[in-house]
């Protein structure tokens, strides 16, 4: 447990050192469409982009890693809704990114879904075919999002973008973190008072 947030907050660390010299550069970076479009994308936007990717891969195994060791102790609606959430906010994370650094929209999308649906199947897998199905449902619509969002800002601020969905991530990753412990202590409680009662 303390590993895993010693890992977080290394990264939200490299995510904040970067925060200051963003708002210098921002209307540089994604002000005018003809330049960014022309150019591609900035340095900036590189940079935050292989951060956020190494920050998405690294919260979403640990999710699944936690989500397998709760696995007994979760009903059917937790799993499914455990699966979706890591499947859909991670490939939404990966599809924009995708969509930014390519500027096209065909090959973001592939991404974006193939990770998805990948993601949301491990997610589930461990649980039941159900959870499986719908984190993978959830990865193939989070993956279409997020590849139609990265078009969209790439002459729009796409840095800003970039670390407002980490934020996004982050903060949903978290919740369900909260649920799946949640989850494991009301039903080890239930299970440890079933057996008293008999």
């Amino acid at each position: 447990m303390k590993r895993i947030r010693g890992k977080v907050l290394i990264l939200w660390t490299l995510l904040i050192s970067i925060i200051p010299s963003l708002t210098v550069s921002a209307h540089e970076h994604g002000g005018d469409s003809s330049a960014e479009g022309q150019m591609g994308p900035s340095e900036l936007t590189i940079n935050t982009s292989i951060i956020s990717l190494i920050f998405v891969l690294l919260v979403a195994v640990v999710l699944i890693f936690h989500l397998r060791a709760k696995g007994a102790y979760l009903t059917k609606m937790t799993g499914m809704m455990a699966a979706m959430t890591i499947a859909m906010v991670s490939s939404l994370v990966v599809g924009t990114i995708a969509g930014i650094l390519m500027t096209t929209l065909f090959v973001p999308t592939v991404i974006g879904v193939t990770f998805g649906m990948f993601v949301g199947y491990v997610s589930g897998k461990s649980l039941h075919m159900l959870a499986s199905l719908d984190g993978m449902l959830a990865g193939l619509m989070g993956g279409m999002m997020g590849a139609m969002l990265g078009v969209m800002v790439i002459s729009d601020y796409p840095t800003l973008t970039i670390i407002f969905m980490d934020i996004v991530m982050a903060i949903s990753m978290l919740f369900l973190y909260k649920l799946l412990d949640h989850e494991e202590m009301v039903n080890a409680k239930n299970d440890i008072s079933g057996e008293s009662c008999c």
